[in-house]
């Protein structure tokens, strides 16, 4: 924190070059935070559960969208969010105010190329956390200069596949139980986009572990391409 009684002294010319560069940070995360948005409204319907775009305005409101199909027995909401990590993201989460254990997630975040375009990555996921969780879908889009979007026919990245994550030599008795108890998804809310196994019952168990070569690959966005980063264990 800057101590205001000391921040008087600093040179003027020196002050007026740190609030310059705090404008301009406040404008890019601002233009990035409205670059987002403009692809959400966008986004064909089945992409984002169904919503209209006048659903998703509201959304992007703060308000909490309730499907007309909602009954006493199954009530869903869903609500908006964005990261503090992440400048260019944003995502939809769908859960259930009547006690059911499913839960969904739509994420969205956008990779500048270097002819000014960007790729939009769409990623939803959904089932019941530690059981059954899956990647349900996972897009590519490109936003052009002109606010086209359009669908990205190039592949991005690898399909969430256990095998992966398999070193060689792994036995089929091994390869059944790590595929049986996998909860394989995207990630996009991180600094790299990370593919995880979330499972702690295989990373845990000493049988099965020894036959993964992590738990995460992460992919780095660079030279208008993801490139794979890194793969190891959460935490190791």
């Amino acid at each position: 924190m800057v101590n205001q009684d000391n921040f008087q002294y600093i040179h003027p010319v020196k002050k007026a070059s740190i609030v310059v560069a705090l404008m301009i940070a406040c404008m890019h995360l601002q233009a990035q935070s409205r670059v987002i948005k403009e692809v959400f409204l966008r986004l064909p319907v089945n992409e984002v559960y169904g919503m209209t775009k006048a659903t998703r305005d509201s959304l992007l409101q703060g308000k909490t969208f309730y499907p007309a199909g909602n009954d006493s027995n199954e009530i869903i909401a869903i609500t908006y969010g964005v990261s503090t990590q992440v400048q260019n993201y944003l995502y939809v989460s769908l859960s259930f105010e009547t006690g059911q254990r499913a839960t969904g997630m739509i994420e969205l975040r956008s990779f500048r190329r270097s002819n000014g375009e960007q790729i939009i990555l769409v990623s939803r996921t959904g089932g019941v956390s530690g059981i059954n969780y899956q990647q349900q879908n996972l897009s590519a889009f490109l936003y052009t200069a002109k606010k086209q979007l359009l669908p990205y026919r190039k592949k991005v990245l690898p399909a969430p596949e256990i095998k992966l994550l398999l070193k060689s030599g792994a036995p089929s008795s091994a390869k059944k139980t790590i595929a049986n108890n996998s909860n394989i998804c995207y990630s996009l809310n991180e600094e790299n986009v990370v593919m995880t196994l979330n499972s702690h019952y295989l990373t845990s168990n000493a049988s099965t572990k020894k036959w993964l070569k992590g738990d995460s690959i992460y992919f780095k966005w660079a030279s208008d391409r993801f490139v794979l980063s890194s793969i190891g264990f959460l935490g190791e």
